[in-house]
């Protein structure tokens, strides 16, 4: 479930300036890009996060 949530959070991210404003201050902090994804409802871990950027990039 929680790499549903990644996907749904990097899309709203994507569409929304200010919530990828909070991403990129995180720059390669993973466990910051997450306590974002929590504030704004998507609940994942920094560790699904860098297996979907291995798996994405």
């Amino acid at each position: 479930m929680s790499m549903k949530q990644l996907e749904t959070f990097l899309a709203k991210a994507h569409s929304n300036d200010s919530i990828r404003s909070e991403v990129e201050a995180c720059g390669q902090d993973n466990t910051c890009v997450a306590k974002v994804g929590l504030r704004h409802g998507h609940k994942f871990s920094p560790a699904n996060l860098t297996r979907w950027q291995r798996e994405h990039h």
